[in-house]
């Protein structure tokens, strides 16, 4: 009589493509994983951009003054009414009032520049601005020289301007010492590989990766804790961290001390 062949697979040829499956998928995820990372780090990068050139367009409108690089009427930003060191806590309507009442804004008319792409949901605002172009004059006093106007900045494509912060920094100015080897504030751990992004007076941004362990440990600390006042923590202190030394560089145009040779 004649039979039928049954074709399919064996016990072994099973466990055979599975074993072949599992191994393409251990391979496949971590790569698009960086993937999807690369793609929100870009975002954060054009984000930072925009600021950088909505600011520059500001500053060439008047006379080459910059605005005020923290929150205030004449500020990049305002205030969030009623919420004036927490604003993570604010309603939504209140945080875009203060976005779109700042003097960026005309520039940008968005909001979501305003916001790095992997922040929390209520931080509608993450980036800040820095103390050495038109911040509070009283951190002159940690060794820095605070600039008005764009014809005071030497080399544009030197200095930063915008950096991704927490919604925390409430008064989106970002601090760094300039006179001693120690954090003011820190910067948010977002993007993998541990650094932060940056945009500069000449408009260009760039993702800076730490070569310092020392840097990327007291960032996740704040960041955990939701303080972006480094200085609280003794760890703040870190002699010889090129991490910090580049940054105070880029921010205060040079560095304020002397560092071991």
């Amino acid at each position: 009589m004649w039979k039928k062949n049954k074709a399919g697979f064996t016990l072994i040829e099973l466990l055979v493509v599975i074993a072949v499956i599992a191994l393409l998928l251990s391979v496949l995820i971590p790569a698009l994983k960086r993937a999807k990372e690369a793609g929100k780090r870009s975002l954060c990068l054009y984000n930072t951009k925009s600021l950088a050139t909505a600011w520059t367009l500001y500053v060439q409108e008047n006379d080459g003054r910059f605005p005020k690089a923290f929150t205030a009427d004449d500020g990049w930003i305002r205030v969030v009414t009623g919420y004036p060191t927490n604003p993570e806590q604010a309603p939504v309507a209140l945080q875009i009032e203060a976005l779109e009442e700042g003097l960026l804004f005309p520039y940008l008319e968005t909001t979501a520049i305003f916001r790095c792409p992997v922040a929390k949901k209520d931080e509608l605002r993450t980036y800040s601005m820095t103390h050495a172009l038109s911040g509070v004059p009283a951190t002159e006093a940690y060794g820095g020289t605070i600039l008005s106007s764009m014809h005071e900045i030497k080399n544009t494509g030197n200095r930063i301007v915008f950096l991704d912060d927490f919604i925390r920094d409430w008064d989106a100015c970002w601090m760094v010492y300039n006179d001693r080897p120690q954090w003011w504030n820190t910067t948010p751990i977002r993007h993998g590989s541990g650094g932060n992004v940056f945009s500069f007076a000449d408009t260009h941004s760039e993702f800076w990766s730490w070569s310092d362990q020392r840097t990327i440990d007291l960032a996740e600390k704040c960041y955990e804790d939701s303080t972006p006042e480094a200085y609280s923590y003794p760890e703040s202190i870190q002699p010889d961290n090129p991490d910090l030394e580049r940054i105070q560089t880029a921010v205060w145009g040079k560095l304020g001390y002397s560092v071991t040779p």
